[in-house]
């Protein structure tokens, strides 16, 4: 497959010292990646750096041309002082790409398939401010798959979200990279890229290790990120593994 995005030696952040260092990864066209780790570890660095929001310190990133990305943020982060509705919120990028932000009878269908397959159809004219997290969650995945981008990068993606609710969010998300997606998935549930992330990247003090689901289910190194014993399990074709204190 083609390259994405290589990493070369790069150190990452916003000044000195670095958040990542000596970063050496290259992530391949169609690859379902997810980032493991701490809260502060960088994971949320090499994601703007992937969409090219931040530039290396010292060394290099290089990209693959003509990828276009959707980033998918926590719904937390999401700015509900403008009175928008669920509808608006998943049609604004196409807004901004058309003269005088009028929609394409495509722009529409697009982000009404968006809703459904997100499941906030139900709720579309409703202001963003007056619905829960896990709906806020939703709606930004939605305007995100509105976009069909080759790119899907996803941070906390099921946070928010109710046990079901996330299911059928684990399913879209499997979907999207049976697919031929690329897709990024950030997750503090171990189990969500475990199940679903061909490669895992494991985020310890300011380096990135590449790995692999079963190389973690038979090696110690979660233990040495979170400092903590870990007991690993496969069960009905699953994968789970929890601390044990």
């Amino acid at each position: 497959m083609p390259t994405l995005i290589q990493f070369e030696n790069a150190d990452l952040g916003y000044g000195s010292p670095p958040v990542l260092r000596g970063v050496n990864l290259q992530i391949d066209v169609g690859e379902s990646v997810g980032l493991v780790g701490p809260n502060g570890c960088g994971k949320t660095t090499l994601l703007r750096a992937v969409l090219g929001l931040l530039h290396p310190l010292s060394g290099q990133v290089r990209r693959g041309p003509g990828h276009r990305f959707a980033y998918v943020p926590q719904a937390d982060e999401m700015n509900l002082l403008w009175p928008l509705t669920v509808a608006d919120v998943v049609q604004l990028p196409a807004r901004a790409l058309r003269w005088g932000g009028q929609l394409t009878g495509e722009d529409r269908r697009n982000a009404d398939e968006a809703m459904i397959r997100s499941g906030v159809a139900d709720i579309k004219d409703r202001l963003l401010r007056e619905v829960s997290g896990g709906q806020r969650q939703r709606t930004a995945i939605a305007q995100a798959l509105a976009q069909s981008p080759d790119v899907y990068l996803l941070d906390e993606p099921t946070k928010g979200l109710d046990v079901v609710a996330e299911r059928d969010l684990l399913a879209l998300v499997a979907g999207l990279s049976e697919g031929g997606k690329t897709v990024f998935l950030v997750s503090h549930s171990l189990h969500i890229p475990l199940n679903l992330s061909k490669r895992i990247l494991l985020f310890h003090q300011g380096t990135v290790i590449s790995s692999t689901p079963e190389e973690i289910l038979n090696q110690r190194r979660l233990e040495e990120i979170y400092g903590v014993p870990f007991v690993h399990m496969e069960q009905h074709g699953h994968r789970w593994v929890v601390p044990t204190r």
